[in-house]
């Protein structure tokens, strides 16, 4: 590592700083590291708390049509995620490149890669949204949807995939704010998109004075709401109220941008999409064992993912400072961040597994009434609740390597973890043991504590730290 690596004087006041500072950012290269993760970190887990509340709303109504509702929201919203991850590798690589350049100082490189990748993230959204709507019939049966199941799954994802362009184009909007330092915008921008779901929801699904439309009003009411949400960042940050803006002054589509943007995030794309197979593939596991362990290990995943927002909050704020950093040469300080967001993190996690050990029947309760997805669901938390500290230090690790741009390291390391060993060993552990779908648990827990171990050897080799973006 050369002498101007590891540089970490802190500069004095730039004009940059003093207007990031002005308008609420986070100084993410000069604060404390331990209050300024915090800080960083807690609008974004509040943020992906509220992002996970489409879904909560969405059960929490139609779960009232029964578990066969609650299988179809559950493998709509694999397919979902599955979508989902093929368009969001392109707004972490705009991530990743908006976050060296702000490190860099270099605010008008900055606004073009954010200028580039909205347009080029609507076109990508829009073939998908096209996907969707013509693949559904196909794909849902293979997920384990069957007869009025799958009536219901059609119905609700037919709406939903409406609002994929504006739920893709979003998001890259709001990762790209993000890799500036502000965590607050985002956090507004889905607290009333969160909002406006919660009003459409019932409404649509239930009626008002006027039949309702039943599940599909639920797909209806989220792509409705992530509409609202797109108009409402496009004109932010189109505006020149925030540090990074839209330009479209003589635009035209430069491909060297566009594919060092894709060239960033199509492993990181590769990456979901593995985590997104090795669930599917679970599912298909999990089915083999009647309707109500697959509602349970959807409800039981709801509950996790309560858990895993704060871990992917922290993870994606050590992919930011890890590109502002590396752009500013301050390479020591990333360490020191990984560092605390392992204590931090950690403990956090330690105190969460606990709370949900006791009491997630409580929460699963709120959702079904029904005693065997009941007990089949504290079944799967009472095991996963062990895998909760290494799933956070391997995802905090790993996010270091993406921030450098090492994306296909650490698609390696995640693909590796899911598709070669978690799905065969809960596979195995399911149909050649005796604990059937309780093996599946095990498999998972198994395969977290792997991933950690993988993902830390490679953050202390250190390979990342030269990476140019």
């Amino acid at each position: 590592m050369n002498s101007q690596t590891d540089t970490e004087e802190i500069p004095v006041s730039t004009p940059l700083q003093e207007q990031t500072q002005k308008r609420g950012k986070t100084d993410l290269l000069n604060g404390e590291v331990h209050s300024t993760l915090r800080k960083f970190s807690a609008p974004l887990a509040l943020s992906f708390l509220v992002n996970m509340i489409y879904s909560w709303i969405d059960m929490y109504f139609v779960s009232r049509m029964g578990d066969k509702a609650i299988v179809a929201l559950g493998v709509s919203d694999q397919f979902g995620f599955f979508i989902f991850t093929l368009g969001s590798g392109f707004a972490v690589g705009t991530g990743i490149v908006v976050a060296r350049r702000v490190g860099e100082r270099n605010i008008e490189d900055a606004n073009k890669t954010a200028t580039q990748a909205l347009v080029g993230m609507l076109t990508i959204s829009t073939l998908l949204m096209g996907f969707v709507l013509l693949s559904s019939s196909f794909i849902l049966p293979k997920l384990g949807a069957s007869g009025l199941s799958l009536d219901y799954a059609l119905a609700y994802i037919t709406f939903l995939a409406l609002g994929i362009p504006a739920n893709l184009t979003t998001f890259q909007i709001n990762n790209t704010i993000r890799s500036t330092g502000n965590s607050i915008f985002p956090m507004m921008v889905l607290l009333m998109t969160s909002a406006a779901n919660l009003l459409f929801a019932p409404i649509l699904i239930f009626g008002w004075g006027f039949q309702g439309f039943g599940i599909a009003g639920a797909g209806m009411a989220t792509a409705l709401a992530q509409w609202a949400g797109l108009i409402f960042s496009f004109w932010y940050l189109s505006s020149g109220k925030l540090q990074v803006r839209l330009d479209f002054t003589n635009f035209k589509i430069n491909l060297d941008t566009q594919w060092l943007i894709a060239k960033l995030g199509f492993p990181g794309s590769l990456q979901m999409l593995s985590v997104s197979l090795t669930r599917i593939g679970l599912y298909s596991i999990v089915a083999k064992f009647g309707e109500s362990v697959l509602a349970a290990y959807t409800l039981g995943l709801r509950v996790d993912f309560i858990v895993f927002m704060i871990v992917f909050a922290v993870g994606v704020a050590m992919e930011i400072i890890t590109g502002q950093h590396l752009g500013a040469q301050k390479v020591k300080r990333i360490f020191e961040y990984h560092r605390s967001a392992m204590l931090q993190l950690g403990s956090l996690m330690v105190f969460l597994g606990a709370i949900v050990y006791l009491f997630g029947v409580n929460l699963v309760s709120i959702f079904t009434k029904d005693p065997v997805t009941i007990s089949e669901s504290v079944s799967y938390l009472h095991v996963l609740v062990f895998g909760y500290l290494a799933f956070s230090i391997a995802v905090v690790s790993m996010r270091i390597l993406s921030g450098a741009g090492s994306t296909v390291k650490s698609l390696i390391v995640v693909a590796s973890s899911h598709i070669l060993i978690m799905l065969p060993l809960c596979y195995f552990f399911a149909f050649y043991t005796p604990y059937k779908q309780y093996g599946v648990w095990y498999g998972i827990v198994i395969s977290y504590v792997l991933m950690m171990i993988f993902s830390l050897v490679e953050v202390y080799r250190k390979k990342w730290v030269t990476k140019k973006v």
